[in-house]
């Protein structure tokens, strides 16, 4: 286990390679890293610019290669950050990654993912949540977002079903899946075999080319 605190802020949080990053907003900024002895010295934990990057050094990835799967599936070398951060305006998730977030409020918030990301986060509070999906995986998001921006490529799984927005655009193209809950108005462009389910009552506007769909929802 490795603990470390920064001189320099960040407001940006890039995370790849793999492992699992588990957020939590406070009134500062400290990490600590689970991971096997031999594996802590090869990550990298720095700030560069505005934002801080977490993940596995270049060189030493290149050098094991293939075996890179089998390493990081095993529990033995599994590694967790524990990052307690102020303020975030972005987090770009790359790679076979998992994030948790109990909590996060930020005026404007920007998720970019892309690989195979799994990430939840629990109770967001924004003006305008700004989502760029890429590749396999799942994103659960809960909260509030005055407006939702989300784009969706590959075969992600989106559920914002308990996030509630007053409006929302979404661009899916391949086969991606995401399910909303929207309340004055909804923007849907969809290529491939993406679908849209939404609750709420908004007016929508749609442009739906091969064999996507959108389906309104109601409560159970």
């Amino acid at each position: 286990m490795s603990s470390r605190f920064f001189s320099r802020l960040f407001n940006k949080i890039s995370f790849r390679d793999f492992g699992t990053l588990i957020l939590t907003q406070g009134k500062s900024e400290s990490l600590t890293i689970e991971a096997d002895q031999e594996l802590l010295s090869e990550l990298i934990a720095e700030v560069r610019g505005d934002t801080l990057v977490l993940g596995i050094d270049d060189d030493w990835l290149n050098r094991i290669g293939k075996v890179i799967s089998s390493v990081f599936n095993n529990e033995e070398h599994r590694i967790i950050y524990h990052l307690t951060f102020t303020d975030i305006s972005e987090i770009k998730v790359s790679g076979k990654c998992t994030l948790q977030c109990s909590a996060l409020t930020a005026d404007n918030l920007k998720l970019k993912v892309s690989g195979l990301g799994n990430i939840t986060i629990d109770k967001l509070e924004s003006k305008v949540l700004d989502s760029s999906i890429s590749g396999r995986g799942d994103f659960k998001i809960s909260g509030r977002a005055d407006e939702h921006k989300l784009r969706v490529s590959g075969s992600a799984d989106v559920d914002a079903a308990n996030l509630a927005s007053q409006t929302a655009q979404i661009t899916i193209s391949g086969q991606g899946n995401a399910t909303l809950r929207v309340q004055d108005s909804l923007d849907i462009t969809i290529s491939g075999l993406g679908q849209v389910n939404y609750y709420g009552q908004p007016k929508v506007r749609q442009v739906i080319s091969g064999f996507g769909k959108s389906k309104r929802l109601i409560e159970s």
